[in-house]
């Protein structure tokens, strides 16, 4: 039997922030630019017209959109940046991996899990400190980069396939009709 351990015991919500300087479109992340169905990000479409202070996150946090968590908002940041207050900004505590704990939180269960806890009706929000009783595998550091480095290059491998495919549809819709008429 899988030992398990609670996410309070391996994250914390990130305390971190930052000024106005450092805000840029291209860093920003909210609950509008981080896609469903646990997608990603797209590019934000605007920054905060003010304020002096917003939370940053830095390289390996895992950022959820905490509004609707039904529709399963979450991202691995690969760079440094300012969020929404409006996004949970996990920093991961020693001796365990950051990539791990993502998968382990990229699941539906997880997602289940902030919707039992989430408060209101229209737009609901998880709650901050239920959602630290979410309880994943209690594996060893080692045991825990081994099973995120096979994850990561099982999802290498779909970002490869899915760019494949799209360069065979716009080659089958664009390209081929072209010169099929010639």
């Amino acid at each position: 039997m899988v030992k398990k351990i609670k996410l309070k015991n391996v994250v914390e919500y990130s305390k971190k922030r930052s000024n106005a300087k450092s805000l840029k479109i291209d860093t920003y992340i909210t609950t509008d630019n981080l896609l469903p169905n646990k997608l990603g990000l797209k590019q934000a479409t605007g920054i905060p017209p003010s304020g002096d202070s917003f939370p940053a996150y830095s390289e390996q946090n895992i950022l959820v959109s905490n509004i609707r968590p039904y529709l399963k908002k979450i991202w691995f940041s690969n760079k440094n940046g300012i969020c929404s207050s409006d996004v949970l900004n996990f920093v991961t505590k020693e001796n365990y991996s950051a990539k791990f704990i993502y998968y382990n939180l990229h699941q539906d269960s997880f997602f289940e899990h902030m919707m039992q806890g989430a408060k209101g009706t229209k737009m609901p929000r998880g709650d901050k400190n239920q959602i630290l009783d979410f309880e994943i595998p209690n594996f060893p550091f080692e045991s825990q980069k081994k099973i995120a480095n096979i994850l990561g290059d099982i999802d290498t491998k779909i970002d490869l396939n899915n760019q494949i495919n799209d360069n065979l549809s716009y080659y089958f819709t664009q390209l081929l009709p072209v010169h099929s008429s010639s």
